[in-house]
């Protein structure tokens, strides 16, 4: 929804002689990944522990042929789901304040690209609560992300520990298979906050260029290792929210429909969208 009109509001403050004027794209630090992943810890540290237990338990039932050895697992896993829920609801408000972190610091370097661009000061005009849709809907779905991990890392474990009973396959062998669910668990906790950092920032910009009435950007790859070709394809193109732009040309080049996909929507993507502001 658009709240003012930044190129209007250039206009009046200063003279500008350029027919486009690009917002310089904020790329997060990824220091702010690696705090997100420290809220995710409780959750690696449960699934640690209970991997440890069921290991225990399942080195004692296999070598005394325990007949209740399943029923006595099984118990850890009711309790490991238990543990989860209630944890996951604890984390929320961790969740909550790297949300509101992330977005306090993209407001800032939002507001000073518009200032270098544009010399418009927009610190009266933006706030946390323009995103509120925008924080909620992240916040949520990293909540539903940490819940998955350790759903997953439950489901693995338990799988190794009670195919491992039905074969009677060493123990060594199955606290190897239950390491690796670990370590898979956090590996993909590592990705998750990378990602879900990228998601957030890429949210907040796309929002913050609409508020200000801007519908024209461009796609600028993320230079990731494994990128992807569409991607690379797409790297400097100019698109439009506005259908009334498409065909037109801005800065040279042809102002093409938004892609399927937006910058940093797809797994992993790190691509980013530049505000574009055509004077004309």
């Amino acid at each position: 929804m658009i709240r003012f009109n930044l190129a209007e509001m250039a206009k009046r403050q200063s003279n500008i002689r350029r027919k486009v004027v690009t917002i310089r794209d904020i790329a997060p630090p990824a220091v702010m990944a690696t705090d997100l992943f420290q809220s995710y810890k409780p959750v690696l540290a449960l699934i640690d522990r209970y991997a440890a237990l069921a290991t225990a338990e399942y080195d004692r039932s296999l070598s005394a042929l325990i007949t209740d050895s399943g029923d006595d697992l099984t118990n850890i896993f009711e309790r490991m789901g238990q543990e989860l829920t209630s944890l996951v609801l604890v984390l929320r408000p961790a969740l909550r304040s790297w949300a509101l972190r992330v977005e306090r610091w993209n407001r800032d370097k939002f507001r000073g690209a518009v200032l270098s661009a544009t010399s418009v000061d927009l610190q009266t005009m933006i706030g946390p609560e323009d995103v509120a849709t925008t924080l909620d809907t992240a916040i949520n779905w990293n909540v539903a992300l940490v819940r998955d991990i350790g759903d997953q890392a439950r489901q693995r474990i338990s799988s190794a520990v009670f195919s491992g009973l039905t074969n009677r396959s060493p123990a060594r062998d199955v606290a190897k298979q239950i390491r690796e669910s670990t370590g898979m668990a956090r590996d993909r906790s590592l990705r998750v906050a990378s990602d879900q950092l990228s998601k957030i920032s890429s949210s907040l910009a796309d929002e913050r260029r609409r508020a200000a009435g801007i519908a024209t950007w461009e796609w600028v790859h993320s230079q990731k290792a494994h990128p992807r070709a569409a991607h690379i394809a797409r790297n400097g193109h100019i698109y439009s929210d506005d259908a009334a732009d498409i065909g037109g040309v801005i800065d040279g080049k042809t102002v093409e429909p938004v892609p399927a996909t937006r910058p940093g929507q797809e797994p992993y993507c790190g691509c980013r969208a530049r505000a574009v502001i055509s004077f004309d």
